[in-house]
């Protein structure tokens, strides 16, 4: 583990910024920022180190990274409700400078330098590796850092209720029958579904069409399968002006994590650009399925974690961690 002073300190101003400028805004750069570094690498058929080093940097380091400004921002968020200065704990969408208080600003730097610090501590845990020793990592620490960023401020500034789960009034924490919600206009268990895989669909397209033709690419090929993350981060951007956009980058990560990992196990002992027509449908539709998964998993976490909390502990983040880590444990086994 390697902890960068300068980081950390820029952290606390990626936090605090995250929050001013409001939590979801600060998300919505974060997939800004990659894409215009993989812009950047394509614009150089790939090879571009400082193009990595962008993404690195900005879109995943303490300017942006989610674990740090989004998180950040969302634990400004849970505070400022919790010392009465806004209605709502799970408003992230609301810049926060709006509220005059420095105080805000400063407990969310606080939680974007322990979002720093946390995701580097994560990456003690031993890895899982390839037959040949390759090393693929564990989970997504990022989204694993952001879900443990807002489990803290929940336990902190929550004021109904400090639990991770519920409270589910019902008796029934799968009905929404109570007014909650996350996303209530794609919440339905179909449409949910319907949205992981078409969506899931393009993006593992996306990312294996680019390691497919960038076979000898490292950067491009440890980094493709975000494209869809970056793309329906985007996307929010109409949601935060009040139109019904699905929230979808949960689903479109993991489709193009399982289809970028689908044509890998597909292709090993050879090169991937060398894959076969058939190799990258089966790919695809794995990518799509596994979207669809995504898109369930997340609005089941939701109802069960995030639809009736005072503050807000993501679903996406959520589902993103855990089915990492369950993609990585089949690429671990498979090859």
């Amino acid at each position: 583990m390697d902890i960068n002073i300068l980081w950390l300190l820029v952290a606390f101003g990626g936090g605090a910024f995250g929050a001013a400028i409001g939590p979801q805004t600060a998300f919505i750069l974060t997939g800004f920022a990659y894409l215009f570094g993989l812009a950047g690498l394509l614009a150089t058929g790939g090879d571009n180190a400082m193009a990595g080093a962008f993404i690195d940097t900005v879109a995943f380091g303490p300017i942006f990274g989610p674990h740090i400004a989004w998180a950040g921002g969302a634990a400004g968020s849970a505070y400022a409700a919790y010392k009465g200065y806004m209605e709502s704990g799970r408003d992230v969408v609301s810049p926060l400078a709006g509220l005059a208080k420095f105080d805000v600003l400063a407990v969310a730097g606080v939680f974007g330098m322990g979002g720093y610090l946390f995701e580097r501590v994560l990456h003690l845990v031993p890895v899982l590796s390839t037959n040949d020793g390759t090393a693929i990592g564990w989970t997504d620490t990022v989204a694993l850092t952001v879900v443990i960023s807002h489990v803290v401020a929940r336990m902190m500034f929550g004021k109904a209720s400090k639990k991770v789960f519920g409270p589910f009034p019902n008796g029934r924490p799968l009905v929404l029958d109570d007014g909650s919600h996350w996303v209530e206009h794609q919440e339905r268990w179909g449409l949910s579904a319907g949205h992981g895989f078409t969506s899931g669909m393009i993006f593992a397209f996306g990312a294996i069409w680019l390691v497919v033709n960038y076979p000898g690419n490292e950067i491009i090929q440890s980094k493709a399968f975000l494209i869809g993350w970056a793309v329906s981060a985007l996307t929010l951007t109409f949601l935060t002006c009040g139109l019904k956009t699905p929230v979808t980058h949960h689903m479109t990560l993991i489709a193009a994590l399982a289809g970028v990992i689908s044509l890998q196990i597909m292709t090993q002992g050879g090169s991937i650009g060398d894959a076969t027509m058939t190799q990258m449908v089966i790919a695809t539709l794995i990518g799509a399925v596994m979207g669809a998964v995504s898109g369930l998993w997340g609005e089941l976490l939701s109802r069960l974690m995030n639809a009736r909390g005072d503050t807000h502990i993501d679903p996406p983040a959520l589902a993103i961690f855990s089915l990492t880590t369950v993609l990585f444990i089949v690429k671990a086994l498979a090859m």
